[in-house]
């Protein structure tokens, strides 16, 4: 059974952002607003329709839905209610000494990031460097950041490396594009190096020449008023998460963080309307999940506070300087993995097959869950465990670009108070950091599953709303 935990007062990069909240004006700006209601019944909060000055439509958009990707279902791994830290070293640990898990749902520091797996792409070479008697031949699975750090080391220690990439390109989770039009790379997937100190990473885009640029969460709340919020009330709401966090980790057994805010009572007597904006930006768009899904015990627990930087000259450098020397073949999709007498068999979607002598598997953890690899003799116990409670989260990005910003507002991050069931209610200014008339918005947990097959028309229509709403402010 699972111990509560202790809470750690380390600063999330999250609670950064409060900080900023509290310290940042609290006085309301002028004027009222009415609330409109859009085609689709929802509503936000809007200026007197007469004074408005329409924003244009954007001259760009890039979208994601990592739910409905095969290849991932899912943007990043949580700890979800019944799943601790110690399961992630379970599904790392080596079946047989022939297959070896990798990938930031296996890294017990820092999962969920780039440098995380990273990481656990090293493990897992070092580990298989140590159980092999000299070079072997090594199939790894996946062409993301795990599998590409660990077939880099293998190469560099003698083994003969195969990568087998399901996709048509290399990076995974690490999605870099430049569409026609834009003049800056867009991140589909990792944009942020976090916490700088707490690896090399930034050090190792540097050298690659991949620009960043710090990034320090300034956030802005917009009530429904047309007015900024007051900082008190953010403060209020996260102090309520965390006190409820404190009420569940002395409580057995472990519930979602959603059970222990009603249960405690902590939520009680904090506008429910901020609550929601701070469960929003705190929770669903920095774990991919809902309160209701996120462990109370263990939920927030994981990973290091530090600085972070934005990445602006495209993250896919990193992992095309890790696999520049390494057998790749793509298109190539594993459907199973077998044990041999002396080694492992790795046979693919177009009835080929590959013998190894071991095998990395670094698909996201998303496809462990979904079984679309087939591994025989089955998955040990604990690693099915694992694979069974530790959640696969969801975060998903609308990029919008404009000719020329309609915009005057420099803070990083506009976050609004809206209906729960409004779509796209964070906003990221990335002008300020590439000169260029980019906005960024997230969404994450439950509601990005329900929009991730919207059309793009949708997107940018609810979008388009939230937006309003920021330039009918004065923003």
């Amino acid at each position: 059974m699972n111990t509560p935990r202790a809470i750690d007062p380390r600063v999330t990069r999250r609670r950064l952002l409060q900080v900023g909240l509290v310290t940042a004006t609290t006085a309301w700006m002028s004027g009222c607003s009415n609330s409109g209601e859009a085609d689709d019944g929802s509503t936000t909060a809007v200026s007197d329709r007469s004074a408005r000055s329409v924003i244009p439509e954007p001259a760009g958009l890039v979208r994601t839905s990592w739910s409905t990707d095969p290849q991932a279902f899912g943007a990043y791994s949580f700890l979800a209610v019944g799943s601790d830290p110690s399961m992630r070293d379970d599904l790392r640990r080596p079946i047989d000494r022939r297959i070896y898990v990798a990938g930031e749902a296996t890294d017990a520091t820092s999962p969920s990031t780039v440098h995380g797996a990273l990481e656990a792409g090293r493990g897992a070479a070092l580990a298989i460097d140590d159980d092999s008697d000299g070079a072997e031949m090594i199939v790894v699975v996946g062409a993301g950041a795990a599998g590409a750090r660990a077939a880099s080391l293998l190469t560099e220690r003698g083994h003969e490396v195969v990568v087998v990439e399901a996709r048509d390109r290399i990076g995974g989770r690490t999605d870099t594009v430049q569409p026609e039009g834009w003049a800056i790379p867009v991140e589909r997937g990792a944009n942020w190096v976090h916490d700088v100190d707490a690896s090399d990473l930034a050090d190792q885009l540097d050298r690659l020449g991949v620009a960043t640029d710090p990034f320090a969460y300034d956030a802005l709340i917009l009530g429904r008023d047309g007015g900024r919020a007051n900082g008190d009330e953010g403060a209020d709401a996260s102090g309520a998460i965390e006190r409820a966090e404190e009420w569940a980790s002395a409580r057995d057994p472990d519930r979602s963080l959603a059970t222990a805010l009603a249960d405690s009572g902590e939520g009680d007597g904090v506008d429910p309307e901020v609550l929601n904006q701070q469960l929003r930006s705190e929770i669903a768009t920095e774990y991919g999940a809902d309160a209701g899904e996120l462990s109370a015990w263990w939920g927030r627990s994981e990973g290091t506070e530090g600085d972070d930087l934005l990445v602006t000259g495209g993250y896919g450098a990193l992992v095309a300087a890790e696999l520049d020397r390494v057998d790749v073949r793509l298109n190539a999709v594993v459907s199973t993995v077998a044990l041999a007498e002396d080694g492992v068999t790795i046979t693919l979607a177009d009835g080929t097959s590959i013998a190894a002598d071991r095998v990395v598997v670094t698909v996201p953890l998303g496809v462990l869950k979904a079984g679309s690899i087939e591994f025989d003799p089955p998955l040990p116990d604990r690693h099915a465990a694992a694979i069974d409670a530790i959640g696969m989260g969801l975060l998903d990005k609308v990029w919008l670009r404009w000719e020329e910003p309609w915009w005057s507002e420099e803070a990083d991050q506009w976050n609004l108070v809206a209906d729960s069931d409004e779509p796209y209610v964070e906003w990221f200014n990335l002008l300020p950091h590439t000169g260029e008339p980019v906005l960024l918005g997230l969404i994450g947990g439950q509601l990005a599953r329900e929009w991730a097959e919207r059309s793009d028309a949708e997107v940018v229509a609810a979008s388009m709303r939230t937006l309003q709403a920021f330039a009918d402010a004065g923003w």
